[in-house]
């Protein structure tokens, strides 16, 4: 199987199988090896400072999360090998606005059993983040 016929089917298991992932409503707009970029469209239901009309910052948390998880899947050998979140670390940069949010996930770090992904969460401009994050998965490799 070609690379771009993987990265399809990971496309479809990700914004169409996973229920958390339609819930949010996240969309692949990119997909390449070690990275990702993905949006969010807003949802009234994802305000967490109704005073500001801001998303709650647990949602932000969870788009870094994917994100990461996404571009740390583009670097698995088979599709039967499973990546699962160890550790994550957010800063919030600022509040985020009413509008949809995009992240880009890019991998810097493949090793063997543990892969570390940088992700940007931003809204208007890509070089304007609302937060940035680290995340580390690790990799369990199909027998």
């Amino acid at each position: 199987m070609e690379q771009k016929e993987i990265f399809d089917l990971l496309k479809k298991g990700i914004e169409d199988l996973m229920p958390a992932n339609k819930i949010l409503g996240l969309q692949i707009e990119e997909l390449k090896e070690g990275f990702a970029l993905i949006k969010v469209p807003f949802k009234d239901e994802f305000i967490g400072d109704f005073l500001q009309e801001r998303w709650h910052g647990g949602i932000l948390a969870s788009i870094a999360d994917t994100a990461g998880g996404i571009a740390g899947a583009t670097m698995l050998s088979a599709m039967s090998d499973r990546i699962n979140t160890v550790d994550m670390r957010i800063d919030y940069l600022r509040g985020a606005k009413k509008g949809d949010v995009k992240a880009t996930a890019k991998v810097i770090k493949n090793g063997k059993t543990i892969v570390k992904v940088d992700i940007q969460l931003f809204q208007d401009q890509k070089d304007d983040p609302i937060a940035v994050a680290r995340c580390v998965y690790s990799v369990l490799k199909s027998k």
